[in-house]
C-alpha cells in the first residue's frame, strides 16, 4: 500500500502492459499494467492517470506491449480524459519530430495537444432566452409606458426566439442589464445551454464566384487532380508570380479533395493577415461544408471544442497557423501551405519545428497531397523541386494578362549629393531625405488619379535609435545589446526584444547635453513625412503598434479595400497576400537594414520581401509601378527583384550557398548557450564544442567555433552559439541528443538545439 492508493492484486498475473510518457518529465517512460476493467478503454494515445511514488501523475500511453507477468507492475488508475486520445498518426508524427528536431517526445506531444485539450476545459455555459409562457405583452406595455428598452426587448424575443443571452446585446443594441432585469421579473424563460463556439471568424457577407481559369491554372489543376488520386503523392511546389491566381488553384483543388470525401488542412503564416483569403474560402465552401479556424487568438475553450470537432470528423476544412498541422484528422487528403517561404512557420520555442517541413512529413506518413505555394519559394523548397523530390508547377503569367509592375530604383546616395549642391539655396529637411523627389512626384500622380499607394518600411516606431548630438552616445537597452527605438506616440523609448520602456530623456546620461538626433526611420516617421507632404491625403498606418486589438487589422484592411484611405504605410504586414485592385504604386522607403544582417539568408529574405511587396501593385486593371529607395542599388537582391527574376536570383544564390556548404546543400544546426555570467556561458560553449567535435565531426559534418551571437545579450541573458553543417542530420541529431539533452552538467546554462534554424541573430 502507498499513501492515497490501494492496488488490489490482479485476477490474472498476465496483463497487457502500457508504456506511459509522464507529464512534466523529460521523456520519462514507465511501464504500468492495464487492469482488466480498463482493457477495452486503454488504447495507444490514451491520456491516463498513474501512481508515481507517493502520489500520482498523468501521461500518454505511447506503446502497448504484449501480455506478460505484471505482478511487480502498478496498474493504471483510470482514464484521465475520456475524450482525449492521441490518434496513432499524430503520435507517429510526434515521434518523427522528436527524432529529427532533437527534442523530447513530451515537448512534441505537448505541441500537438494544447493545454486546453489535455486539461479537458469545460465548455462555457449560456442562457437560451424566450418569452415566459402566458405573458400578456399588451398589459405589460400599458403598465410600463416608460420602460422603452424592456418593451423593445420583449418585442424582439416575440419575433425571434429563442436567442442566446450572449448574442442579444450585439444583435439588438439593448444592454445585458435590461435582459437580466426581465429575467428577474419572471418575464423571460431561460434554458441553460453550452455556449456557442466560434469555429470561424466573423465574415462580412461577400460572394466571390469561381473565376474562369487561365490555361496555366487549368494545367496546374489537372496535375493536382491526378496526384489527389495517387496513394503516395510527391509534394508539389506551386511557384506562381504575384497575381497569377494561386488562390483560385487552391480553391479548385480543395473542391476536388472534398468531393473525394476527404478533409483539407490549409496552413497560413498568420491568420490576422489573411482576411481576404478567409472570405473567399468562406464564400466558396461554407454553404456545403463545415469550416474551422485555428490560431493563437481563439480561447482555450474554443480550441478544445475545435480539436474535438476535428477528432470526431465534424470539420471538413481547417484553416490555421503552424500548430494546426497537428489537427487530428482521420482522412486528410490535402495539405496546403500558403506562402511556404515565410519564416513564421518556424517555431522558435521547443520543439523548434518548421510547420512546412512537418506538413511534408505528415503528407508522406498519411498519403496526403502537400501543396506548397509561393511567388518567392524558399531556396530549400526550390532546390527540392530541381532535384525531383517535389513536383514543380509554374504560373508565369498574371491573370487576365496583367503586366508585372515596372520597378524603378532610387539611389539615395545621389539624392544626398544633389541636396548638398543646392544646400545654399534650400537646405534639405529630414522629410525630404526620407521621401525622394521621384517617389513624391509618383505619389502625387497616383493621388490625382484617385488611385491608392502602399509605402513599406521594415521598422516600426519613429526612429531605430536616439543619439546625443554632442558626444554621439546612443541610448542602449539595459537588458539587451541593442539600442532603444523611439516611439513618438506615446513619446517613449522601447526595446523591441525585451519590451523595456522608458520616457524620453531630458539630457544625455554621459555628457549631460540636452539635444538628440533621431537615427534610422520607422513607420511613424514615414507617416509624419507623408502627412506633411500630402496634407489632404487619407493615410492609414499598419504595424503592431496600431493593430493591437482583436479585429483591428481586419477592419483596417477592409477600410483600405473600400477606398476609405489613399495611402497605406506599414511594415511587412502590408506585404502578405493582400489584393487591392486600386493600388497602382508601391514605395519601398528602405530595405537596407534587412540586406546587411549577419545571416546567410539575409539576401534571400530581402529579395522575397521586395518581390512580395512589389506584387501588391498593379493587381487590378491599372498598370502598377514600384519605387525602391536604397543606398546599395547594385545589390543582387535589388537588381534581381527589379526584373522580377526569381530564377536568376536562385541560380546565383544557390551557387554561393554551395561554395560555402550552406543549406540547402548541407543541413544547418544551431546550438545556443544561454545564461549568466558571460564568462561561464563562453566556458561551457568551448568545453561542449570540443566534445561535439570529437563525437560528430567527420567528412560529412562541419563544426564551427563557438562565438557570441550577433545580439549577445537579450533579457539580461548572454547568448553564445555554435553553427554546424551536416549531410546526415538525423544521425547528428541523435548523437547531439545523447551528448547534450541527456547531459546534466551544464553549470546552470540553458542549451538550445535548433535544427534548420531560420534566425541566426539571437
Amino acid at each position: 500500500m502507498e499513501q492515497g492508493f490501494f492496488f488490489p492484486p490482479p485476477s490474472s498475473p498476465d496483463l497487457h502492459v502500457a508504456r506511459v510518457l509522464l507529464d512534466n518529465k523529460r521523456d520519462f517512460l514507465l511501464d504500468y499494467c492495464i487492469p482488466e476493467e480498463l482493457e477495452k478503454e486503454i488504447v495507444l494515445g490514451s491520456y491516463v492517470r498513474v501512481p508515481l511514488k507517493k502520489g500520482f501523475s498523468r501521461g500518454i500511453v505511447v506503446d502497448i506491449l504484449e501480455k506478460q507477468n505484471s505482478e511487480r507492475l502498478k496498474p493504471i488508475l483510470r482514464l484521465e480524459n475520456q475524450q482525449l486520445t492521441v490518434p496513432p498518426n499524430i503520435l507517429k508524427l510526434c515521434r518523427w519530430i522528436a527524432n529529427y528536431y532533437c527534442t523530447p517526445l513530451l515537448s512534441a506531444l505537448q505541441a500537438a495537444l494544447p493545454q486546453s485539450v489535455r486539461s479537458a476545459v469545460k465548455p462555457k455555459q449560456d442562457l437560451l432566452l424566450s418569452l415566459a409562457p402566458n405573458i400578456d405583452l399588451l398589459l405589460f406595455q400599458n403598465k410600463h409606458k416608460r420602460a422603452k428598452k424592456e418593451k423593445e426587448a420583449l418585442a424582439y424575443l416575440q419575433k425571434f426566439h429563442p436567442v442566446r443571452l450572449s448574442e442579444l446585446p450585439q444583435k439588438t443594441g439593448i444592454p445585458r442589464r435590461t435582459w437580466n432585469k426581465l429575467l428577474e421579473k419572471g418575464l423571460l424563460r431561460a434554458v441553460l445551454t453550452e455556449k456557442k463556439k466560434a469555429s470561424f471568424p466573423p465574415i462580412f457577407p461577400s460572394y466571390t464566384p469561381p473565376q474562369n481559369l487561365t490555361e496555366e491554372q487549368r494545367k496546374a489543376l489537372d496535375f493536382i487532380g491526378q496526384q489527389l488520386e495517387n496513394p503516395k503523392p510527391k509534394p508539389i511546389l506551386l511557384f506562381g508570380v504575384t497575381g497569377s491566381g494561386k488562390t483560385e488553384v487552391y480553391l479548385h483543388a480543395m473542391a476536388r479533395c472534398l468531393a473525394q470525401k476527404k478533409q483539407v488542412l490549409f496552413l497560413v503564416p498568420e491568420i490576422a493577415l489573411t482576411p481576404q483569403l478567409l472570405e473567399r474560402i468562406h464564400a466558396r465552401f461554407a454553404s456545403s461544408y463545415t469550416l474551422g479556424c485555428w490560431h493563437s487568438r481563439i480561447s482555450r475553450g474554443e480550441k478544445a471544442h475545435l480539436w474535438n470537432q476535428v477528432l470526431a470528423n465534424q470539420i471538413d476544412i481547417l484553416i490555421g497557423t503552424r500548430s494546426a498541422i497537428f489537427a487530428p484528422f482521420r482522412s486528410l487528403g490535402l495539405i496546403i501551405v500558403d506562402e511556404e517561404h515565410e519564416s513564421s512557420f518556424k517555431q522558435e520555442e521547443s520543439p523548434r519545428y518548421h510547420g512546412r517541413d512537418v506538413a511534408v512529413m505528415r503528407g508522406r506518413l498519411e498519403g496526403s497531397l502537400v501543396l506548397l505555394g509561393s511567388a518567392t519559394p524558399s531556396l530549400e523548397s526550390y532546390y527540392n523541386a530541381l532535384n525531383a523530390k517535389y513536383d514543380l508547377i509554374e504560373l508565369k503569367k498574371r491573370v487576365e494578362e496583367r503586366k508585372l509592375p515596372l520597378v524603378s530604383i532610387i539611389d539615395l546616395r545621389k539624392q544626398k549629393q544633389r541636396a548638398s549642391r543646392t544646400e545654399t539655396q534650400k537646405p534639405l529637411s529630414n522629410r525630404d531625405e526620407l521621401i525622394s523627389r521621384e517617389l513624391k512626384e509618383a505619389i502625387e500622380k497616383r493621388l490625382d488619379k484617385k488611385e491608392q499607394v502602399i509605402l513599406y518600411i521594415n521598422h516600426r516606431g519613429y526612429s531605430s535609435s536616439l543619439q546625443c548630438s554632442s558626444c554621439g552616445y546612443v541610448l542602449p537597452c539595459p537588458n539587451c545589446s541593442i539600442s532603444l527605438s523611439y516611439h513618438k506616440i506615446p513619446g517613449v523609448l522601447n526595446c523591441h526584444l525585451c519590451n523595456y520602456s522608458t520616457s524620453f530623456p531630458s539630457f544625455c546620461p554621459v555628457c549631460k547635453a540636452g539635444k538628440f538626433k533621431f537615427l534610422g526611420s520607422g513607420t511613424e516617421k514615414v507617416e509624419e513625412s507623408i502627412r506633411k507632404l500630402f496634407p489632404s491625403a487619407r493615410i492609414l498606418r499598419m504595424d503592431s503598434d496600431t493593430m493591437r486589438k482583436k479585429g483591428d487589422l481586419e477592419q483596417a484592411l477592409r477600410a483600405f479595400s473600400q477606398h476609405d484611405y489613399d495611402i497605406l504605410v506599414g511594415t511587412q504586414m502590408v506585404a502578405k497576400g493582400l489584393d487591392f485592385p486600386r493600388v497602382s504604386l508601391v514605395g519601398i522607403v528602405s530595405i537596407d537594414s534587412l540586406l546587411h544582417l549577419p545571416d546567410f539568408r539575409a539576401s534571400e529574405k530581402s529579395f522575397q520581401q521586395l518581390l512580395q511587396v512589389s506584387g501588391r501593385s498593379g493587381r487590378g486593371s491599372i498598370e502598377g509601378e514600384v519605387y525602391i529607395q536604397t543606398r546599395t542599388p547594385y545589390h543582387p537582391a535589388i537588381q534581381f527583384a527589379r526584373h522580377h527574376d526569381y530564377l536568376g536570383f536562385a541560380e546565383q544564390e544557390l551557387e554561393f550557398r554551395k561554395s560555402l556548404s550552406y543549406p540547402p546543400f548541407y543541413r544547418a544546426i544551431m546550438i545556443r548557450f544561454v545564461g549568466n555570467p558571460e564568462e561561464k556561458v563562453k566556458y561551457l560553449a568551448q568545453v561542449l564544442t570540443r566534445e561535439i567535435k570529437e563525437k560528430i565531426e567527420d567528412n560529412t559534418t562541419l563544426v564551427g567555433t563557438p562565438s557570441p551571437a550577433p545580439i549577445v545579450k537579450i533579457k539580461s541573458q548572454y547568448h553564445y552559439q555554435l553553427f554546424i553543417r551536416t549531410l546526415k542530420v538525423l544521425e547528428v541529431s541523435q548523437k547531439l541528443r545523447e551528448l547534450l539533452l541527456d547531459s546534466k552538467e551544464t553549470l546552470g546554462i540553458t542549451l538550445r538545439i535548433d535544427i534548420d534554424p531560420q534566425d541566426l541573430l539571437k
